[in-house]
């Protein structure tokens, strides 16, 4: 069964008439958010299709959240104004397809075929566009990582160990307990630490090391790569 959930009437009515021949519609069209969601969670859908303008200010944010009451919902997303970056993010959060209001009615009966079979409906040159996004994503992610890869392997091994201790929570009471130091030392590491990466305290110091540990796992295979590690590589060359 198809809901369709627009803020205008007419234009509800006229998808309507386009797709009763072929399927079955649900008897009453959606104007507003709220009643969206109590619909979604009272009956099961085969497929939505929905005016971007009724979700409201989150716009595309909120397909997934659409998704979340019904996961196996295959989402038509409609638009007044097409934008590319948009058509992007609608797939990227679960849409099955994009389209411009001015679309030919007469497709969109096939548009509901082809999002049926899982398939996207989307615009000629959309993999393309996505390609080029998800490069320009890992090219930055890449330039973070090789930054962040470049603080660690200027500390020592027992700054990288107090650093990484600090990412977990770890006072500096604590952590003098485990490594059998003062706490006086592990202050004076953390402020060697803190002027090597450019950073002013604690908290930026543990979010540094989480997302280092992040990106480790997707540029190291899965592993954090530690200081006392690339000294100990003979291939690194830093000293």
């Amino acid at each position: 069964m198809i809901l369709i959930a627009c803020g205008e009437t007419e234009r509800a009515v006229s998808w309507r008439k386009s797709l009763v021949p072929f399927y079955q519609v649900y008897e009453v069209d959606v104007h507003e958010k709220r009643a969206l969601d109590l619909c979604l969670k009272k009956v099961n859908f085969e497929v939505l299709i929905v005016d971007i303008a009724l979700l409201g200010d989150a716009g595309i944010n909120e397909v997934s959240a659409l998704r979340e009451i019904q996961p196996d919902l295959h989402i038509v997303v409609m638009t007044k104004s097409p934008n590319q970056r948009e058509e992007i993010s609608a797939v990227l959060f679960g849409a099955k397809a994009y389209c411009s209001f001015d679309i030919n009615l007469d497709l969109l009966p096939k548009v509901v075929k082809t999002v049926l079979s899982n398939e996207l409906w989307v615009d000629r040159k959309f993999v393309s566009r996505l390609l080029s996004e998800i490069e320009d994503i890992t090219q930055v992610k890449h330039a973070e990582a090789q930054r962040l890869d470049k603080g660690v392997a200027a500390m020592t091994p027992r700054e990288s160990e107090i650093a990484g201790l600090v990412a977990t929570g770890a006072s500096n009471r604590r952590i003098a307990e485990q490594l059998n130091i003062s706490e006086r030392t592990v202050k004076a590491h953390l402020g060697v630490i803190f002027r090597k990466i450019g950073i002013t305290d604690r908290l930026q110091l543990a979010l540094y090391m989480n997302r280092h540990q992040q990106l480790s796992a997707i540029w190291h295979g899965g592993k954090a790569v530690s200081a006392s590690e690339k000294q100990s590589d003979p291939t690194n060359k830093h000293h």
